[in-house]
């Protein structure tokens, strides 16, 4: 097997074994090109869904099949590059969203189907209900929700290195946004200059954030970047392969005063305090119980990633159990009481049997960015 390809009939197996503890005989899927609606296409076929989205079919013991609704869809979905050998694409022989659903039910099996409920991965209550009718009544019907985010958060050795590979792509356009802020550009064009260099490197999704001083995760806006400001930069990025990762740093622009370097060096000093709690066995409601005594944050604490985002969130109340060779982000954000100023940090770890292991240096300093006037 080649190493630095998913070794996809492990994968299968896994799910196979899944619908046999479920009692179900096939598990019904569906995927699209946005963010946490594509991670599970992409696990088990390797294909990246488009906008228009795509279902995928997998019975117990056999290979996954992608449904196509017209047959220009199914001709894109066999140029993907990325598209996992024998993976079987079907056709839905009306080219209605009807006929779609009715090639969906004749390729699952005679047995129970495992469905994902509307608005899980992007199923809309349209669909839901068309492939009720198409499968009929007399099917049984089971929740699918939740399958196929489990086993994606498992240890797997090709998604560390895809991971690390996503990163360090992330870690290039951080430095070209590092280097942008040398001079008086405004916030939306260094997210520019950083969205830019991700593209160009083959970043299929992506979010970035610059912000000065009030970190929300919100929109890059056309403020100048000035002298005495502490800039947020949060790159989420997905790579070619769909592996997603997490990486924000904090700048100080020039003199900076004392009040926002103490913010900064809190909120980067918050970050390696949660990464000492990453642990396989550790709730995710403990790492957020510690993260929250750093003091008020305007975002979330993290959650779990590999491929695409998966909804396990770092937070309370949230009592699902780490796993070995998982991968988690983290992004603290903390207010100043007293300037009502923002700042954020964020990485993406590894979770081994001795802690979390980041796979970037780059939040661990407060970067001193001199101010070089733009003539």
């Amino acid at each position: 097997m080649n190493e630095s390809r998913p070794d996809y009939l492990r994968r299968w197996e896994e799910v196979w074994d899944a619908q046999e503890k479920q009692g179900i005989d096939s598990l019904v899927l569906h995927g699209a090109g946005a963010v946490s609606q594509f991670g599970n296409i992409v696990y088990l076929t390797g294909h990246v869904p488009s906008n228009k989205g795509v279902f995928a079919v997998i019975r117990r013991g056999k290979a996954p099949e992608l449904i196509a609704a017209t047959a220009l869809e199914a001709q894109a979905v066999r140029q993907s590059g990325f598209l996992a050998a024998g993976i079987q694409i079907r056709t839905a022989s009306v080219p209605t969203r009807a006929g779609l659903w009715t090639e969906i039910a004749c390729a699952v099996g005679e047995g129970p189907i495992g469905l994902a409920g509307p608005g899980s991965n992007g199923l809309s209550t349209g669909d839901d209900h068309g492939i009720r009718q198409a499968l009929g009544q007399h099917t049984r019907v089971v929740d699918g929700s939740g399958t196929m985010e489990q086993l994606r958060r498992s240890s797997d050795q090709v998604k560390a290195m895809q991971l690390r590979q996503a990163m360090q792509v992330a870690e290039r356009a951080i430095g070209a946004g590092e280097e942008a802020l040398h001079t008086e550009l405004t916030e939306r064009e260094v997210a520019g200059a950083i969205a830019q260099q991700l593209r160009a490197r083959g970043s299929l999704f992506e979010i970035v954030h610059v912000s000065c001083n009030d970190f929300s995760g919100q929109a890059p806006r056309e403020r100048k970047i000035l002298e005495g400001d502490i800039v947020t930069v949060f790159v989420e990025t997905a790579g070619a392969d769909g592996h997603w990762v997490e990486l924000g740093a904090a700048f100080a622009i020039g003199h900076v005063s004392d009040q926002r370097l103490r913010l900064g060096h809190r909120t980067i000093d918050a970050l390696a305090r949660a990464a000492t709690h990453l642990h396989p066995e550790q709730p995710f409601a403990a790492v957020a119980e510690h993260m929250a005594l750093a003091g008020q944050s305007t975002i979330g604490f993290g959650h779990s990633t590999g491929i695409d985002e998966i909804p396990v969130a770092v937070a309370p109340g949230i009592q699902t159990k780490m796993l070995e060779g998982e991968a988690v982000a983290l992004h603290p954000s903390l207010i100043d009481p007293a300037s009502g100023d923002a700042a954020g940090v964020a990485n993406t770890f590894l979770i081994t049997p001795q802690g979390g292991t980041a796979l970037s240096t780059y939040p661990s300093t407060l970067h001193q960015i001199p101010r070089v006037r733009a003539f």
